[in-house]
């Protein structure tokens, strides 16, 4: 199924969402911002999310209209008012772009672990709740205008905190420095077509002070080691986002709930090689 996009203003921010370039930076108090994807290891660099991007041009001018005096017109067209009249390059320009797909194979229960790049997940821990709780605010960096917060991090509205408790374990034979927030929390519809619903970490529970400000999110693993954190995301709801996105009901089967998904990914393109993890709550 293809998805037809009209070019604007912020194509060019469109089209870097669609091509899968979401280099989200977060970045600690006090510190430079740090890239929030890739492929969960430092370095390697080769993470990718959503679909890709298709070609799309618009129509070349047409030629100049004869001149009032017979003569041949240099321009565009001229209306009966004098004023250019529309051409094809007047036309914006499309963009189409390929949904991606899950393997029903690929979706795993909660008490799964899920493998990519040598580092496995294991989801230990799920809260779901508008309640920020005991946890440490100077932690948390909501980068969503729209979800207020009050004096002790509560949400309300149509916002809610997702909290996962993860295990991260090396499962090669050399030292790993892995990104926390290399996963993103997903939807899928009815045809298994697969949606990112949220990949802004606000919340973790502890920095990495071993590789300098920037690098507070990333954890250094020895070969066979394992770490736990609880890492948190803000998920919008479904009346926000169907608002935003008029097609989403239609691509989906249904206007809500949706199920949400821990994303272990490992893109090859097409979805194949990414997991996702039911958390068991869902998105209203």
């Amino acid at each position: 199924m293809k998805r037809r996009w009209i070019k604007t203003m912020a194509a060019a921010l469109v089209m870097t969402l669609l091509s899968g370039c979401a280099d989200t930076a977060s970045s600690k108090p006090g510190g430079t911002a740090a890239a929030a994807w890739g492929d969960g290891v430092s370095g390697a660099g080769t993470g990718e999310t959503g679909g890709g991007s298709g070609d799309g041009t618009a129509d070349s001018g047409a030629p100049g209209a004869r001149g009032p005096e017979g003569g041949e017109g240099g321009g565009q067209a001229r209306t009966e008012a004098g004023k250019p009249a529309a051409t094809d390059t007047d036309a914006p320009e499309v963009y189409e772009a390929e949904e991606l797909f899950t393997r029903q194979e690929n979706i795993l229960s909660l008490s799964d672990s899920a493998a990519a790049w040598g580092i496995s997940y294991k989801i230990e821990k799920v809260e779901y709740t508008e309640s920020f709780g005991d946890r440490n605010l100077e932690h948390l960096q909501n980068y969503m205008p729209d979800a207020e917060t009050d004096s002790q991090g509560n949400l309300s509205g149509d916002f809610k905190y997702l909290f996962l408790t993860i295990t991260f374990t090396n499962t090669t034979d050399e030292f790993r420095e892995i990104n926390r927030n290399a996963g993103g929390i997903s939807v899928i519809g009815a045809s298994l077509n697969t949606l990112d619903w949220s990949n802004d970490v606000v919340y973790y529970d502890l920095y990495w002070e071993e590789g300098g400000p920037q690098d507070f999110h990333h954890w250094g693993l020895e070969p066979g080691e394992s770490a736990t954190s609880e890492v948190g995301w803000v998920i919008e709801g479904c009346g926000r986002m169907t608002g935003a996105d008029d097609t989403l009901a239609e691509r989906m089967g249904t206007a809500g709930s949706y199920e949400l998904y821990y994303h272990v990914k490992q893109f090859d393109s097409d979805n194949e090689g990414s997991f996702f993890i039911d958390l068991g709550v869902k998105v209203e």
